[in-house]
């Protein structure tokens, strides 16, 4: 039987997108250890099941977590196993350290969602740097342009590959609720709801997203996650512009209701602060949330994501920096949505047919196989773009 040990410090019980590439493995007969914080109560697996043995490891923040985690990387270290699998970018220094010395024959992948900058994490850079020179046999990013700088950065020996953080297409869509429909409209049957998936934060545009708001009617509306506590400054910016009556701050839920809130909307916002390559070229995760509930969009105008609306009419782009020119785009979004350009069903067929996770799952098993069949680390490539 082949054998990974798969561990992430990321919190498996908050969204899937850690473990979309272990199901493929586990459907191509590899058995699976999977340790991470609340690995035993996995969004991805309380929603699609698969074969696995779970290891809980303590939340993150503490010195047992370290412990733990170190102990771990030594048990994949020691252990029967062929791979040992670290995913999630704050495990590159851990397992530079933790698996430093023999790993006695086992191939390592690493499975970055993002990269370090060398100038804001200087330390982090190096220890990554090291770990993906010396020890890795298989780099996987969500994006490629990050992959295609980390690995020419760091001079990686190994292939880099590109697995975008999308759900897979048997993901469950919940079904629409009138009762939710009517709280995120307020009662109005003429209104446009505009839905953000992630709280109030200059990196997702949300001030410029406001002020839009402000000039626009009444009839369009605004749902952000990520909830409050008390009254704080960002109700004081919404009463300023007078566009508090218009907005409802969700409180934090997982991600299975909160797609119940996202069914009910008729458009997702994906605006971004364009602060360095990854959020130019990248298409984040968040793409396929509203898709699959048959959204369209509204995103910065980015190069990747740009490219994407135009070749698919997914929906609009703006300058994210500019809320007079986020106002123009909801505009259009609003006449095209009435006008029937962005139909539920087209929108929910783009995500099945050309950005559901199921057509990357083939070139991953590919390169994951024939890494394994190598008798050495691969000679340095320029990355495969599936998109």
């Amino acid at each position: 039987m082949k054998r990974v040990f798969y561990i992430t410090r990321s919190d498996l019980s908050q969204a899937p997108y850690p473990e979309l590439t272990l199901p493929a493995l586990a459907r191509d007969g590899w058995e699976l250890v999977v340790a991470g914080p609340n690995s035993s109560k996995s969004s991805y697996r309380k929603n699609l099941p698969f074969a696995c043995q779970t290891i809980d490891l303590p939340a993150n923040g503490t010195f047992g977590a370290e412990l733990a985690t170190f102990r771990r990387l030594q048990q994949a270290r020691l252990g029967k196993f062929d791979v040992i699998y670290v995913n999630c970018q704050s495990m590159s220094a851990r397992a530079a350290i933790g698996l430093c010395g023999p790993v006695f024959g086992k191939k390592i992948v690493y499975h970055n969602p993002d990269y370090y900058s060398p100038f804001d994490h200087p330390w982090y850079y190096r220890a990554e740097r090291h770990f993906c020179r010396n020890k890795v046999h298989l780099y996987i990013n969500n994006e490629f342009h990050r992959g295609y700088v980390t690995s020419t950065a760091y001079r990686s020996t190994c292939p880099v590959i590109t697995c975008p953080p999308n759900l897979p297409r048997a993901w469950p869509t919940p079904r629409p609720s009138a009762e939710k429909r009517a709280y995120i409209s307020g009662g109005n049957p003429d209104a446009f709801v505009l839905i953000v998936h992630g709280g109030f934060h200059q990196l997702r545009m949300t001030p410029q997203l406001v002020e839009a708001l402000a000039m626009l009617p009444d009839k369009i509306r605004l749902v952000m996650t990520g909830g409050k506590r008390k009254r704080d400054e960002v109700d004081d910016l919404f009463d300023r512009l007078n566009v508090a009556h218009r907005i409802i701050r969700l409180p934090f839920m997982d991600f299975d209701e909160l797609l119940t809130y996202t069914i009910n909307a008729d458009a997702g916002v994906l605006l971004y602060q364009n602060n360095d390559l990854g959020n130019f070229f990248t298409a984040p995760g968040r793409l396929t949330e509203y898709l699959l509930c048959g959204l369209p969009l509204l995103t910065s105008d980015h190069t990747g994501i740009e490219n994407i609306m135009l070749k698919h009419r997914a929906g609009q782009t703006a300058s994210a920096a500019d809320p007079r020119s986020i106002a123009e785009a909801i505009r259009t979004l609003e006449a095209g949505t009435r006008a029937g350009l962005y139909a539920h069903s087209r929108m929910r067929s783009l995500f099945d047919d050309r950005f559901a996770f199921d057509h990357w799952e083939d070139r991953f098993l590919e390169h994951f196989n024939a890494m394994v069949k190598g008798t050495q680390r691969s000679k340095n490539q320029r990355p495969p773009f599936p998109w």
